[in-house]
């Protein structure tokens, strides 16, 4: 058996019963206690184990917080482009032979890919179309007043609420998964010496089957 190797559920099983059966056998514990092997020291080892139970309860909530979030970035992204597309489309027809108007609404350019990036194009569109008189006017003749550019701008800040957050739950998932990779390498290292102690203690005692290690 190659405790690194076995998925995090098999690896916790082993440890919970290597230390169980451990203390279940009172010869492994007299034989084991020789290398200083007592109960305060197999409880470091239930202790891991515990950390990393914890520690898993917090990262499948991360997890789960994380995809939420993508999922509502995904859709505030979906349904303000979609408005967005149609509006920016309209400005395209009222100013293409006006240069200016068409560089005031950030499009004199190719359309961002970056989110970032297209959150910035957008911001601007939107910002400055508000602010010019005359380009509200060129606008109503196609049926685009204020009221609907502002309500627009207010899916792209729905946008970028949305994008705020998913980096953050995206930071905490994160930050909570180096930290219980952590935690589980802490626990192969402690395993690692258990098994060692465990057979220096019992040689080829078929008492060690009890215990996880197979005896040879």
């Amino acid at each position: 058996m190659n405790f690194y190797k076995l998925p995090l559920d098999r690896k916790m099983g082993v440890s919970e019963i290597a230390l169980a059966n451990t203390r279940k056998n009172q010869v492994i514990m007299e034989r084991i206690a020789t290398y200083k092997y007592d109960e305060n020291r197999l409880g470091q080892g239930d202790r891991i184990i515990v950390r990393i139970k914890q520690l898993t309860l917090r990262w499948n909530k991360a997890q789960s917080e994380r995809m939420l979030a993508t999922n509502e970035l995904y859709a505030a992204r979906k349904e303000i482009k979609a408005v967005y597309g149609k509006t920016r489309r309209i400005a395209r027809i009222l100013f293409q032979d006006q240069e200016p108007q068409r560089r005031v609404l950030a499009m004199d350019g190719p359309r961002k890919q970056l989110l970032p990036q297209w959150l910035e194009q957008a911001r601007q569109f939107y910002t400055n179309a508000l602010a010019d008189p005359e380009i509200l006017r060129q606008f109503s003749g196609y049926g685009v007043t204020a009221k609907r550019l502002n309500e627009e701008k207010t899916l792209l800040a729905k946008l970028e609420k949305a994008m705020a957050n998913q980096e953050k739950k995206a930071g905490q998932a994160m930050e909570i998964t180096r930290e219980r990779k952590s935690v589980i390498k802490e626990l192969d290292h402690w395993m690692s010496k258990f098994f060692t102690i465990l057979r220096l203690a019992m040689g080829k005692s078929q008492m060690l089957e009890a215990v996880g290690i197979v005896v040879k």
